[in-house]
C-alpha cells in the first residue's frame, strides 16, 4: 500500500518517472488486482468471493484499462480544469456521478462501496490482514460523525465546479481539497495495523458520506427479525465498519446507517437468517406480485453465488457482457475522438432543448 501512495505522490509531486503504468495513481490498480486474486481463492464465503470477482473486474477494467489504454472524456457541468476521463463519479457534475447517485439511492451504497470502488478495493486486497485490527466499541462507533467534515468541505468543491468558473480563492480551495483527500487517503494506509483496513471508509470519506446519505434517504435498508436474533453478535464481530447492527435492529427494527458500505459479510453469516437486504428491488416485488418475495436473507445470497444456480451462471455471463460492452463502446469513443465524434463535452448543452 505505500507502493500506491508513492505512485500517487510521484505522478503529483516528484515526477521521477515517466511512465504510463507504473508509479503513477495506476500502480494502485494494479497492486488491486494482484493481491484480489491472491483473496478470491483464498476466500471461503461464497458471497464475498463473488463480490471480489466483480470489484477486481470492475477496478482492472473500468479503473484501469479504460482510462489508461482507451480515454475519453465524458460529458459534465461546471467548469474544471482538465476534462474528466470516463469513469469520474468521484468528479461532481458528470454522467457517471449522477448515474451512481442515482444507482446508490435504489440499490444502496453497496453499487460502488460493495461492489466497484478502488478506495475500498485495496483495503479489501492488500489491506486484508489488518482486517482483524479493526477498532469496535461504542467510542469508535460515536466517531463516525467525523466523515461529515469532508462531506462538506466535498459539498462546496461540488458547488464550486459546477456552479462557477475556479479561479482565485475557488481554484486554492479546490487545490487544498483534493489534496486533503489524498494526504488522508493514502495516509490512513499506515494506520491500517493499529486501526484496521477500513478506517479510511469509516472516518475520512467525503464519497462514502455522500453516498451512506442516500443510503438512509433511498430504498436501502438491512431488514431485522428481532423474533428470530439471538444476539449471538457474530453479525457485529464480521463487520469491517464497526456498525452495531444488533442495536440498531433492536431499537429501530430494521438497519438503517449512512455507514453500511453493503459487504454482506454480516448477512451471510448470521446463523438465524435474521437479516437481509432490502433494497428497490424488493419495494417492486411487493407492488407487483405481493405473493412473491425477493429474498436477499442469508439462504437468496448464498443462493445467488451458487456456481450451480442457473441464475447465478446467466448473471455472470450478463456481468461479461457488460463489461465487454463497456470496453467496446470506450474502445470505439477512443479511436472517433480524432473524427470529432466523442461525446460532447457540456452536459448542459446536452440537456437543452433548442
Amino acid at each position: 500500500m505505500g507502493l500506491a501512495f508513492f505512485g500517487w505522490l510521484n505522478e503529483r509531486l516528484l515526477h521521477w518517472f515517466d511512465n504510463p503504468v507504473w508509479l503513477n495513481h495506476f500502480t494502485e490498480y494494479l497492486i488491486i488486482v494482484i493481491f484480489g486474486l491472491w483473496r478470491i481463492f483464498a476466500e471461503r464465503n461464497s458471497y464475498t468471493r463473488k463480490r471480489l470477482i466483480a470489484l477486481v473486474s470492475c477496478v482492472a477494467v473500468l479503473w484501469w484499462l479504460i482510462p489508461w489504454a482507451l480515454p475519453f472524456s465524458e460529458p459534465h457541468f461546471g467548469t474544471l480544469a482538465t476534462p474528466p476521463i470516463f469513469p469520474s463519479l468521484h468528479t461532481p457534475g458528470t454522467i457517471t456521478f449522477f448515474l451512481t447517485l442515482l444507482a446508490v439511492f435504489l440499490f444502496g451504497r453497496r453499487v460502488i462501496c460493495g461492489w466497484n470502488c478502488p478506495c475500498v478495493g485495496i483495503r479489501e486486497t492488500a489491506g486484508f490482514p489488518f482486517r482483524k485490527d479493526t477498532i469496535k466499541g461504542d467510542r469508535a462507533w460515536k466517531f463516525r460523525h467525523s466523515k461529515w467534515l469532508f462531506f462538506v468541505l466535498y459539498i462546496v468543491a461540488g458547488i464550486i465546479i459546477m456552479a462557477s468558473t475556479p479561479v482565485g480563492w475557488k481554484k486554492t480551495y479546490l487545490s487544498a481539497f483534493y489534496g486533503i483527500i489524498g494526504l488522508t487517503y493514502f495516509g490512513s494506509f499506515f494506520i491500517s495495523p493499529f486501526v484496521g483496513n477500513r478506517f479510511y471508509c469509516r472516518y475520512l470519506c467525503a464519497y462514502g458520506a455522500t453516498f451512506g446519505l442516500l443510503n438512509r434517504i433511498g430504498f436501502f435498508r438491512i431488514d431485522y427479525q428481532a423474533d428470530t436474533c439471538t444476539d449471538c453478535g457474530l453479525c457485529m464481530k464480521v463487520c469491517d465498519m464497526g456498525i452495531p447492527l444488533v442495536d440498531l435492529g433492536r431499537k429501530h427494527g430494521r438497519v438503517n446507517a449512512a455507514d453500511c458500505m453493503g459487504c454482506g459479510r454480516c448477512i451471510t453469516e448470521c446463523p438465524t437468517k435474521s437479516l437481509a437486504f432490502h433494497d428497490v428491488r424488493n419495494s417492486l416485488m411487493t407492488v407487483i406480485s405481493p405473493s412473491s418475495r425477493f429474498l436477499q436473507n442469508r439462504d437468496g445470497l448464498r443462493a445467488s453465488a451458487d456456481w450451480k444456480n442457473p441464475r447465478t451462471k446467466a448473471n455472470t455471463v450478463i456481468f461479461i457482457l457488460l463489461l465487454m460492452i463497456t470496453l467496446a463502446t470506450a474502445g470505439w469513443l477512443y479511436s472517433a475522438k480524432a473524427a470529432k465524434a466523442e461525446l460532447p463535452a457540456d452536459l448542459k448543452g446536452m440537456t437543452c432543448v433548442h
